[in-house]
């Protein structure tokens, strides 16, 4: 489940409207001070204690440009509060994935023959008989790649998983 630990600056810092608004604005992209003093029509003076008090909060941080500019954006803490389903959605799709890949398995396994080969019994053998034509038969099967390659495919998914909710968890749990 995801989760967020939020600190007194937090709560102070979302406690005004005019934070949430400038926090749904640098959701589309992130922005110099100006631009959303423009667009929010709020005073510049306005907009720099409401940012100060968010970069304080860590909810925001400055970018400096290669230019004279410092915008501004979300960090991972702000876009989740912001978009707390979005790492739902990821866990999500690599378990669907995880699930198509073990349905093509089943399926490759039991369309290819591979599954009927390796259980059909020898012709001409019945209960310790030995006759001469079980010799002959020999059942030729065919290399197994799939077997390895959708464990491979498998293990690096579930190795992807753990990692991205290790990194979430990390920087999600915030110390007062």
């Amino acid at each position: 489940m995801d989760e967020i630990v939020l600190d007194k600056r937090t709560f102070e810092a979302l406690a005004m409207e005019s934070r949430i608004k400038i926090l749904k604005a640098l959701k589309e992209r992130r922005k110099t001070q100006s631009e959303l003093s423009k667009e929010l029509a709020l005073a510049p003076s306005t907009v720099s204690e409401h940012l100060e008090k968010m970069l304080e909060a860590e909810l925001v941080e400055r970018k400096k440009d290669h230019h004279k500019w410092i915008y501004y954006e979300l960090t991972d803490k702000g876009q989740h509060i912001l978009s707390p389903q979005k790492a739902s959605v990821f866990v999500f799709a690599l378990s669907l994935t995880l699930f198509v890949i073990f349905l093509g398995y089943i399926f490759f396994t039991f369309t290819t023959g591979a599954f009927r080969a390796a259980s059909a019994p020898v012709p001409g053998n019945t209960l310790g008989a030995t006759a001469p034509s079980a010799e002959k038969a020999i059942i030729t099967a065919q290399p197994d790649y799939a077997t390895p390659l959708i464990a491979i495919v498998t293990i690096i998914v579930v190795l992807v998983l753990f990692w991205y909710l290790k990194r979430t968890r990390k920087k999600r749990t915030i110390d007062y």
